[in-house]
């Protein structure tokens, strides 16, 4: 007290001018330092640290390429990354170094139609699966001797093998942690529908399973937990993001919640809605951790609308752009710089040298096996293109749930890693059905099974049930270009008729039932050549009978040598590749193997050209021959031609503008195109047009002036069920107008 009155007493002495001077100095002086303090503090400040979290939403999430590039450019700098399902992906890159337009540029090359499908390119199947595969609309495992539900529509294996492509640099990183920008993603433990964050292990491993969309992915296992898409339980997990210790966050939600009734029409936006209930509650309790907040709308978009892949972009962009002004000042608050992407050669190597190749997971097969299939050699140099076909290659054995590669570094090179994860039963249980006006309705049943007595092996039973039943069984032992002995065992039943003057004079009953040992050879997976012989039993009988026409009943013994060449990319729809077929072979009737008749012999080919013009537009050629050399053959082995199926026998061919084995020969050769033309998605105009000869002697074929010919105009339908075709075709050689139609898989 007494200090103060001591001060009280000084300031009163003081000139009132004096004291406003010191006053007005200290108050310059004052401002002078705290304006020299501003412009300094920010370079004193702690950082601050900011996250992103990125939802679920499959096709919608190309909205965050749109929102993250309107993010750079406020010149936010990202501390720390969460997301689920697409979003998780996206987030991984961007963490992994991938710069905006690299993330884009990768997700616009990406084929989402194969990737959706998981169906593996026909070329890249092997030999005998690439004539099958095609034929069947639903399989179904066999385990325990019991047939099962598949745990999914598909194992994923194309976005796994995009996902070893995309996250092979991260072999330099020991957890996620490490990364350029620390990442984390999430997934739900399907056993106990516990939520799982993955922050180490194999970044693919936790973004296949983060992807796991339940019932169109089967669940993914990893260190022996199950896992499905993380958006079952937190499509945005921004809580998890705060737990990492972030001081502000940005989220890029691309959720629609709740479809109306009228939204609801098909299987996906099903699946969406059922998962979305708790979705909806969720984002509620997670958005109050957000500081800025982007949604994208896009109510057009589904989880696989890839196909407005640009629009969707756009509106992530729009959106951000709502709030950039808030993403400036956050950015002007963190003095830390922005990250540049270009210094972490997150891009995988396009080739690399290979020191060393390891195989993991194979217990049913073989190293060398899986190595020959690969078709990838040791120390030498491997083009990311190449692996990749390898890669196919491998999975189109159907050996195997899932196959993935990763790189580690070498003291020269890479060892290349190849990863397996083998199906837990190879034999399988599948359907198709299928209807079309030579053969009428038909359901396919088929039993397959891998390894059965051999490795390596594979038996394929079908039998048709239908108007017409059919049958037809293989046995074969793959060693490649070594030639091993094969066994099938064919029968057929089917009506036709034969025409004079294009009336019908009578309809007959035809009944084969063959054996066939062969032996065979295969390179490639696309070529084969072999022989064998086959012992045939036909019966034909008559049904209707106007022109007295003699019923048969006769066994033969056949040899034959075949070329087979078939690099097709899609058995209905080709726009790459061509068919080659040649086979020569001597027909005998015979007598209890006793008693051998003169044989004769037919020389036939057939070759196919695919050619595609435009993504919307492609022309198939076609050219067959075949000529009979020796005394005339039986009825059986006779050359047919007429009508517009597929899956004949012998030499039964089609023939546009003429109905089923409408004209008959010694020798024929057509020539024929079918020009296709996408005028919506799967769905197609087909113009037709075919010319040939038919003549007793191959000297006619070339001599005559009689031409044949045909053209047809059809609609086509690719389908889920398989192709829905009508055509409509003639010939000018007569006036009638004929229609057939075709529906679902041919086998």
């Amino acid at each position: 007290m007494r200090e103060l009155r001591r001060l009280s007493i000084t300031l009163q002495r003081v000139n009132p001018k004096v004291l406003a001077l010191r006053l007005l100095f200290f108050i310059l002086c004052f401002s002078f330092s705290l304006a020299t303090w501003a412009q300094v503090e920010p370079a004193s400040k702690k950082d601050i640290s900011i996250g992103l979290v990125l939802s679920g939403g499959g096709a919608k999430c190309m909205a965050q390429i749109g929102a993250l590039r309107v993010i750079e450019e406020a010149g936010v700098n990202i501390d720390y990354i969460g997301g689920t399902s697409m979003g998780a992906i996206v987030g991984a890159m961007y963490a992994l170094g991938y710069s905006v337009d690299e993330i884009e540029q990768y997700m616009r090359q990406v084929d989402w139609d194969a990737l959706l499908s998981n169906e593996v390119p026909r070329n890249r199947l092997s030999f005998f699966d690439r004539k099958s595969e095609s034929k069947y609309l639903l399989n179904f495992p066999i385990e325990d001797n019991k047939i099962q539900l598949p745990r999914g529509l598909n194992y994923a294996q194309y976005i796994l093998k995009e996902l070893s492509f995309i996250t092979q640099q991260s072999y330099k990183y020991e957890s996620f942690a490490d990364f350029p920008i620390p990442f984390f993603c999430v997934a739900t433990n399907l056993e106990n529908g516990e939520l799982e964050i993955f922050e180490d292990g194999r970044l693919m491993d936790a973004l296949r399973a983060s992807t796991a969309f339940p019932s169109l992915f089967t669940p993914y296992e990893v260190n022996g937990k199950l896992y499905v898409d993380g958006g079952v339980v937190n499509n945005y997990p921004v809580k998890p993001l705060m737990e990492k210790g972030v001081d502000f966050t940005i989220g890029v939600d691309v959720q629609d919640f709740l479809y109306g009734k009228e939204d609801l029409n098909s299987i996906v936006r099903v699946l969406e809605q059922t998962s979305s209930f708790i979705n909806a509650q969720e984002f509620e309790n997670q958005q109050k951790y957000t500081n800025i907040l982007i949604r994208p709308e896009i109510p057009e978009a589904g989880i696989t609308s890839f196909d407005i892949f640009d629009t969707i972009v756009a509106r992530g962009e729009k959106a951000a752009r709502l709030k950039l002004e808030e993403l400036k000042e956050i950015a002007q608050s963190d003095p830390s710089r922005l990250l540049d992407h270009n210094g972490f050669y997150a891009m995988p190597l396009k080739s690399f040298y290979v020191k060393d190749i390891k195989v993991n997971g194979n217990e049913n097969i073989t190293d060398e096996y899986v190595i020959s299939k690969l078709r990838i050699k040791k120390e030498s140099i491997c083009k990311a293109t190449r692996l990749d076909r390898g890669i196919d290659l491998l999975y189109g054995t159907k050996y195997f749930e899932n196959v993935d590669y990763t790189i580690s570094p070498a003291d020269t090179g890479y060892v290349l890693h190849i990863n397996l994860r083998e199906k837990s039963s190879l034999s399988q249980f599948r359907l198709g059905l299928h209807y079309n006006d030579d053969f009428k309705t038909a359901l396919l049943l088929n039993y397959t099974s891998r390894n059965l007595l051999f490795k390596n092996s594979r038996l394929s039973v079908d039998f048709a049930a239908g108007d017409n039943p059919r049958l037809l069984a293989n046995y074969f032992v793959d060693r490649g270009y070594i030639p091993t002995l094969g066994l099938q065992v064919r029968a057929n039943r089917f009506e036709f008729r034969t025409y004079q003057n294009l009336k019908p004079v009578n309809q007959r009953v035809y009944f084969d039932l063959s054996i066939d040992l062969f032996l065979q050879s295969t390179l490639y997976d696309a070529y084969a050549i072999g022989g064998g012989v086959q012992l045939d039993q036909i019966d034909i009988r008559q049904d209707i009978d106007v022109a007295n026409i003699e019923e048969l009943r006769k066994s033969y013994i056949n040899y034959y040598a075949f070329l087979d060449f078939d690099s097709f990319d899609n058995a209905d729809y080709p726009r790459r590749g061509f068919k080659l077929y040649g086979q020569w072979r001597i027909m005998a009737e015979q007598e209890r193997l006793e008693t051998f008749l003169e044989p004769s012999s037919v020389f036939n080919f057939k070759y196919d050209q695919a050619a595609s013009f435009a993504p919307w537009l492609f022309l198939n050629l076609q050219l067959m021959g075949a000529t009979t050399i020796g005394p005339d053959l039986d009825d059986p082995y006779k050359i047919y031609l007429g009508s517009l199926g597929k899956s004949y026998i012998n030499y039964i061919s089609p023939f546009i503008g003429y109905r089923f084995m409408e004209l008959i020969g010694r020798n024929a050769v057509t020539v024929r195109a079918d020009l296709y033309f996408e005028f919506l998605n799967d769905h197609y105009l087909i113009a037709r047009g075919n010319v040939g000869k038919m003549e007793p002697t191959l000297n006619g074929l070339f001599n005559s002036t009689i031409l044949l010919d045909g053209f047809a105009l059809a609609y086509s339908y690719d389908s889920p069920v398989g192709p829905l075709e009508l055509n409509v075709m003639g010939s000018t050689n007569h006036a009638n107008i004929y229609t057939y139609i075709s529906l679902g898989f041919w086998f």
